[in-house]
């Protein structure tokens, strides 16, 4: 059904690393959010206020805050798409995370307010109206959210957006929410106990457990997280398509938004090359990784004497060296300089970021096995950090 519905109302649809294509599966999911849940909100204010069910209005108010965080989404998303400008030379695409924000605070406010309204009821009770008709109007509410939620969820998840996937996860906790308030009614129909006020505090609650759970997906990208696995893979994979290229290494991604990357990366070739056919390699690299992924890097050459005894005598023993040492995740550019009366022995060591704090132990460990060698070796190690 989701793929019907994408086919059916997204241009190109397929191409959804596209900004303009991204642009319309936001305004799918936007305008279903806003005509959904607007016309849930108004039938369940109404309603709520009819059988005097605090927990109902609060409801419905969920919905109300859902359609803005929709409109929210759609504006952003236009936003988003402007091109780069002197103030913003990096485009616009970060909004998305802003609208994030505006979201969950429009949820906060909400959640807020309807527990001090539940709690006025707790305190102040108010018979509750019972009719089979609000149960199964609920009923169907339930139903028509549920699968909104799937979809917004999906399709979210289809186009890596944090606001799509945050409105998902609004959607799905209004099912919930909605599922514990009809049953408050049947508990009430049956056995006489009213809980509607304490179902109004639950319901808040899940409102603003919800703008918590935004704000964390969204504040990860903002302060910097590592890229997916499946997305370096892929640079490894359009880098190595090169014969000539002999590793990669330091690849740096920075995010300005879905869809908006730049970076830079190093690889390894043969020193023997000359320097006009290494460059063209490089820009070579460069224009695959724009074309098939949008992404912006900047190549770094690393010459290495492949056939040097004294280099690959000097890998095999940092093979064995960082085997057993934590936090290592690998070493590159090993190169074996002579100098007057000793040789330099440079390499870099590549550390998870708990081991950055390590590095002088890791710094003697090394060096104790590499110039356990030859006492004429001096090693010159130099520290990265993994950001990928």
């Amino acid at each position: 059904m989701k793929e019907f519905l994408w086919k059916t109302f997204v241009k190109d649809y397929e191409n959804y690393k596209d900004p303009e294509v991204r642009a319309g599966y936001t305004k799918l999911t936007g305008g279903l959010g806003v005509i959904v849940n607007s016309v849930l909100c108004i039938a369940k204010i109404i309603l709520g206020f009819a059988i005097h069910s605090i927990a109902v209005v609060a409801d419905g108010f969920h919905d109300f805050a859902d359609s803005l965080a929709a409109v929210i989404t759609l504006i952003a998303s236009h936003i988003s798409r402007k091109p780069a400008d002197k103030e913003h030379p990096y485009g616009h695409a970060r909004v998305e995370y802003l609208a994030s924000l505006m979201v969950s605070a429009i949820i906060f406010i909400v959640g807020y307010q309807l527990m001090r309204s539940s709690i006025d009821k707790i305190i102040h009770p108010e018979p509750t109206h019972f009719t089979w008709l609000m149960v199964g109007f609920m009923a169907f509410a339930i139903l028509l959210k549920g699968s909104q939620a799937l979809f917004v969820i999906a399709t979210g998840k289809h186009i890596n957006s944090l606001p799509v996937i945050a409105a998902g996860m609004d959607n799905r906790n209004d099912v919930i929410t909605s599922i514990v308030i009809v049953l408050g009614m049947l508990l009430h129909h049956f056995t006489g106990i009213d809980l509607d006020g304490y179902m109004g505090c639950l319901v808040s609650l899940f409102i603003i457990f919800t703008g918590f759970q935004i704000i964390r997906e969204t504040v990860h990208p903002l302060l910097g997280e590592p890229p997916d696995k499946e997305t370096v893979k892929r640079i490894e994979e359009i880098i190595m398509e090169q014969p000539e290229v002999l590793g990669a290494h330091d690849i740096v991604i920075y995010n300005y938004g879905p869809g908006r990357a730049y970076g830079s990366f190093h690889i390894q070739v043969d020193s023997r090359k000359d320097l006009l056919s290494a460059h063209t390699i490089i820009d070579h690299i460069e224009r695959r990784l724009k074309e098939e992924m949008n992404f912006d890097a900047a190549g770094h050459l690393d010459p290495i004497v492949i056939d040097d005894p004294e280099r690959l005598k000097v890998i095999e023993i940092l093979d064995k060296a960082v085997s057993g040492i934590e936090g290592v995740e690998s070493f590159h550019d090993v190169r074996v300089i002579p100098r007057k009366d000793h040789k330099h022995v440079i390499f870099d060591v590549v550390l998870e970021p708990e081991a950055l704090a390590k590095k002088d132990e890791i710094a003697e460990k090394l060096t104790e096995a590499v110039e356990a060698e030859d006492k004429n070796y001096q090693v010159i190690i130099n520290f990265d950090q993994s950001f990928v």
